[in-house]
């Protein structure tokens, strides 16, 4: 049997097997889905919320993302998984925007666009959207494109997604690859056997770990070397990997393009040698036994948080109804008095973010000018031994020139992308520690704004929202991150072609000059780029924190302007409501119990 057919079969055996065909895994998903249409009944408004929740646990969708270094065949990798030439390869880094694969009867693509725009295309021209080459620095402004292919394993909502590779001189792509973090479900991660684990990809890895639980690890190009050096490959890498995860990692040796081969020319053998069936099998394992328990604990997570704050909010209700009119806004009066104090709290939050941002800026100044301070001097003398050097075995100015020129490039270049990494993990570790200050405060105020409100209408409730999520290695710890690698300098060289002995030494007093010049540039470059990233990261993470106070003080205000509304009506209407809300708790704690019950059935599939 072929390795396509076999994967085919793999996985079809997971989701018909996994999800579809086994009964605990469907009564529970039913139960689930069913749970949702009984809170969509009891919702006093249409709930976007439940909606996605729904639209979620019908599409079931799992998104295996393949990711790594460029260059290191992910592309490859991924057509010889389908069997197909589809995602385009080339020689020079290539893949510059996500490409999701999906199911559908017909080979088509959809390009999405970032303004909201789509539009169809054929697979054999994905490249004009896709491609560094074709589409430069993204200048027609696709978001993604997504192709659809008839195959069995793209079936039951999995998506094989084609990210960027990271550590390419398109600094652009790197940043791509680290957005996307935020949607792997699982990821493949792709290296090579030659050249072994990088630096931009190690870095990479580490900031992978905080957003993604399930890594699978494929060493490639085995091909490319002997079996003594494979060995090697692979002891280097899975150390260093072990050291990363604090675990023992499995690296799976392949060749994707034999794989590839083996794929469109049925050759078994050629398969075999590849390494990709015994990595199918693996991948078969795990989403066969712990994919579907992992969406499941997910999902029902999910409702039992959506419950608690509905029925907190019903309960706020409850109980503000029964007050007369004059009372329940005599004490909704005395809790807008506590929000006002705490949007005073709030803008001193501000105040004090505003400072912290102003101190790294001045942080990075100094490191700047301790920089220049400490690089040029030296840098100056060594043109000059460099000069002398050079100019003994050359005959023309044109040539020194172009020498000195390299030199000095590439030294500028070593010497900012040292201090870019290095500048960028300070900044940001230091933001991550501001934003767990801010975060903290922000949770204190929303838990003091929920206290007060509990008190006030005398009902227990707990906090409708937390910002934990917002802290740690979240997405605005990655909108620091790039690779130095990717920094690129203005060259600023002359060419003269006149003879060396009349233009020694104004060559030499010109390189001197241009090394000053392109190393206060190159500083004023990283400066600008890093302080728009604080600037940027600090805006987005101050909005996300508002939004989830904001929500705290919506529900709570709904729950009371319904109260209060409730007021100008009859006593029968009244009674009415307040019966409603109680059979509505009383059903909500049902459901609660039915939650705990799949809850503690999907652990022990």
């Amino acid at each position: 049997m072929t390795s396509t057919l076999g994967f085919l079969l793999l996985v079809e055996v997971i989701f018909l097997g996994g999800f579809r065909m086994t009964a605990d895994y469907a009564s529970i998903k039913d139960g689930l889905s069913g749970i949702i249409a009984e809170l969509s009944d009891q919702a006093l408004d249409g709930n976007r919320r439940l909606s996605e929740l729904q639209e979620k646990l019908t599409l079931q969708q799992f998104n295996l993302v393949v990711m790594g270094q460029f260059k290191r065949g992910k592309s490859t990798f991924i057509n010889a998984l389908l069997g197909a030439d589809i995602v385009p390869t080339a020689i020079v880094p290539l893949t510059s925007i996500v490409t999701l694969l999906c199911f559908g009867p017909e080979p088509k693509a959809t390009v999405h666009f970032l303004d909201g725009r789509s539009e169809e295309a054929v697979i054999s021209e994905i490249h004009h959207y896709v491609t560094e080459k074709e589409n430069p620095q993204n200048r027609l402004n696709v978001k993604e494109v997504e192709v659809f292919y008839p195959c069995a394993h793209l079936k039951d909502g999995v998506r094989i997604i084609d990210t960027p590779g990271v550590g390419s001189v398109f600094n652009h792509n790197t940043e791509s690859a680290y957005a996307y973090l935020p949607n792997v479900d699982a990821g493949i991660f792709v290296v090579t056997a030659d050249p072994p684990l990088g630096e931009s990809e190690h870095r990479f890895l580490k900031e992978v770990r905080g957003y993604v639980d399930k890594l699978f690890f494929v060493l490639n190009k085995i091909d490319t070397v002997g079996e003594k050096d494979l060995h090697e490959a692979l002891a280097f890498t899975s150390g260093i990997l072990e050291k990363d995860l604090k675990r023992p990692v499995k690296v799976w040796p392949m060749s994707a393009r034999q794989a590839l081969e083996g794929q469109l020319t049925k050759d078994d053998d050629k398969l075999y040698r590849s390494g990709i069936p015994a990595f199918e099998d693996h991948l078969k394992q795990f989403l066969l036994k712990e994919k579907g328990k992992a969406f499941l604990q997910a999902m029902t997570a999910a409702l039992m948080r959506y419950v608690s704050d509905e029925s907190m909010a019903w309960k706020l209700e409850q109980e503000a109804t029964k007050l007369s009119l004059e009372e329940l806004r005599v004490r909704v009066t005395k809790f807008e008095e506590f929000v006002k104090q705490t949007e005073k709290e709030r803008d001193e939050h501000r105040f004090i973010l505003t400072g912290q941002i102003r101190r790294m800026h001045e942080t990075l100044d100094q490191g700047l000018e301790k920089l220049k301070r400490e690089r040029v001097p030296p840098l100056l003398t060594t043109i000059e031994g460099q000069f002398n050097e050079k100019s003994r075995s050359t005959t023309g100015g044109r040539d020194l020139e172009s020498a000195l020129e390299e030199y000095l490039y590439q030294v500028i270049l070593d010497t900012f992308a040292l201090f870019r990494d290095e500048a960028a993990r300070k900044l940001a570790d230091s933001l991550e520690a501001i934003y767990l200050d801010l975060a903290e405060r922000t949770n204190r105020t929303i838990i003091g704004i929920v206290n007060l409100a509990a008190s006030l209408f005398k009902v227990e409730l707990k906090p409708f929202t937390s910002v934990e999520k917002l802290t740690g290695k979240s997405e605005f710890y990655f909108m620091l991150k790039d690779d130095p690698d990717a920094i690129s300098l203005i060259r600023l060289g002359f060419r003269s072609a006149m003879p060396l002995f009349i233009t020694r030494g104004l060559i030499l007093r010109r390189i001197k000059s241009m090394a000053k010049e392109i190393f206060e540039r190159h500083c004023g470059r990283v400066r600008y780029d890093l302080i728009q990233r604080i600037d940027k990261t600090t805006h987005k993470f101050q909005m996300a924190l508002s939004e989830k106070t904001e929500l705290t003080l919506s529900t709570i205000r709904e729950a009371l302007n319904r109260a209060i509304a409730l007021k100008n009506r009859n006593e029968a209407e009244i009674t009415h409501t307040l019966n409603q809300l109680t059979m509505q708790l009383s059903a909500t704690e049902q459901i609660r119990d039915k939650l705990m019950a799949f809850r503690d059935q999907a652990e022990k599939l």
